[in-house]
């Protein structure tokens, strides 16, 4: 009986600990969305300001992904929408057949390289665009939502993601 109870109780505190490690590296960097881009719905090409910041006292490594999502009802607020949460992949991933036409692309700042991956100093921060490019096939008057995503790359459920909309209106309806 007195083996078990130890047993539990340090199984209870590997738990802790794992846990504090795991939500410990979730906090250990921040993504956010730093300004939209301010071209009209109509313009083919958008630009979206991000930023990712290293908030541990080591260098971190961290691949950055995109995929179109399902537009949910709480992605209206672009305000809380700018502040990464933790990636927990519960998002539902848009069918490759059924996606849309747009393009998304992540460049430096200097718009002068693709990128997919980062490494950043300890409590270092660094700016980069995500480009999305409508081609002349896209669905006109519908909303579509991408799920911007970076993750340490030794480990991958530690994560965060912001949300990215993007309407592609109707030229035929006026104020387009």
């Amino acid at each position: 009986m007195k083996h078990k109870l130890t047993l539990t109780l340090y199984s209870f505190l590997l738990v802790c600990c794992f846990s504090l490690c795991i939500n410990a590296q979730q906090h250990a960097f921040d993504l956010n969305i730093v300004n939209y881009s301010d071209k009209p719905d109509a313009n083919i090409e958008h630009l979206h300001l991000l930023s990712l910041t290293n908030n541990s006292n080591k260098v971190l490594n961290y691949s950055i992904s995109s995929q179109e999502i399902i537009c949910k009802t709480e992605y209206d607020d672009v305000v809380s929408n700018k502040i990464g949460d933790v990636d927990n992949n519960e998002e539902v991933v848009v069918n490759e057949k059924n996606s849309s036409s747009l393009t998304v692309e992540i460049y430096n700042k200097a718009l002068s390289k693709k990128i997919d991956k980062m490494i950043l100093n300890p409590n270092e921060s660094i700016e980069f665009y995500v480009k999305i490019t409508r081609h002349n096939n896209t669905e006109m008057g519908t909303l579509k939502c991408f799920k911007i995503a970076t993750h340490l790359l030794d480990n991958e459920k530690a994560g965060k993601y912001v949300i990215i909309r993007t309407f592609i209106p109707n030229p035929n309806i006026l104020r387009h």
